[in-house]
């Protein structure tokens, strides 16, 4: 009796192992056979642009080599005249799925490559773009466009009595509003959004701002909005007004804080590289997936000229926290 159990036993041990192995093997196939490695794209540039993309190369290089698994990071300079087909067949010969490009060539080709089919029609090549100022367009990646949560924190830290923020924007600025306003919430701040569709109605908006009651409590937010903060005519306006009214403006847009806005943001390039790589190794997790975020790694650039005529006093603890200050 204990001999027919202990072959019964071990047949189901044998069986269970055979189904372990076969469906171990089954996830294995479904892998394609892809190795861990990640390739960079990035275009050809001259300085300061190529820094630019190797500090953040230097991050990716950095928490690839702090990840678990070994990965090895292939770095491809890419031409205007790129050859998709070609491009793609080459990763698949090298065996690599996972891509990270940047600049603009870069979503050229990452726009390209995430419909590009592979030999093997069930596999897919996982793609991430930065290093530019995108919009959500249906490929996965961060843009340089700063998060409102990260410009509402430097508003607090910079200009503490502000309540208010008012600001215009176009519809491509739509998804950036959408994060603003939940932000807003969780930070005490009340919006006062309009939409516009051309510069003239953003500037007639501000213009009925600086015409009404506005207190050292308000501010205006330009976005990074071709239309609603437009650099040659929105901006020049908004400077001169909110400098006789004495009105805190900041900015998404990195040069506007040199040109006399209270602050701006700016990308911090290292750290992200390493944000970059941490949304490619996700989408290998969930490959039908499209991921895509607004600038969390960021530095505050502030304009000390205009805060002293603002009446805004710092500490030394918080200048140390300015990466950037103007005049310089």
């Amino acid at each position: 009796m204990n001999y027919c159990f202990a072959n019964k036993f071990f047949f189901f041990v044998l069986l269970s192992s055979s189904l372990f192995i076969g469906r171990y093997a089954s996830a294995e196939n479904t892998n394609h056979n892809f190795s861990n490695n990640i390739a960079i794209f990035y275009p050809k540039a001259r300085e300061p642009y190529n820094a630019i993309y190797q500090n953040i190369i230097a991050g990716i290089t950095e928490a690839a080599e702090k990840n678990n698994q070994k990965i090895t990071i292939e770095t491809n300079i890419i031409t205007k005249s790129f050859n998709t087909e070609k491009i793609a067949q080459n990763l698949e010969q090298q065996h690599i799925n996972k891509v990270i490009v940047l600049g603009r060539s870069g979503w050229k080709l990452a726009k390209q490559l995430s419909q590009y089919t592979l030999r093997n029609k069930s596999a897919k090549l996982q793609v991430v773009s930065g290093a530019l100022p995108i919009t959500p367009n249906g490929v996965s990646g961060i843009s340089l466009i700063t998060d409102p949560a990260y410009l509402f924190d430097y508003l607090k830290q910079v200009a503490p009595n502000i309540t208010k923020v008012h600001v215009a924007y176009s519809k491509k600025s739509a998804w950036l509003i959408k994060l603003a306003k939940s932000a807003a919430q969780e930070k005490g701040l009340t919006l006062n959004l309009q939409p516009v569709s051309s510069t003239a109605e953003a500037i007639t908006f501000y213009q009925e701002i600086f015409d009404s009651d506005v207190s050292n409590k308000d501010a205006i937010w330009l976005p990074f909005d071709r239309i609603s903060s437009h650099d040659k005519i929105t901006l020049p306006l908004i400077l001169e007004k909110a400098w006789a009214k004495e009105v805190v403006v900041f900015s998404s847009k990195p040069s506007h804080a040199k040109r006399g806005v209270l602050f701006s943001t700016y990308p911090d390039n290292f750290a992200l590289g390493k944000h970059l790589f941490t949304m490619v190794q996700e989408l290998e997790q969930q490959p039908e997936q499209k991921n895509f975020a607004a600038l969390k790694s960021t530095l505050l650039a502030v304009n000390l000229r205009t805060a002293a005529h603002l009446g805004l006093k710092y500490s030394t603890e918080q200048r140390q926290l300015f990466k950037l200050t103007f005049p310089q």
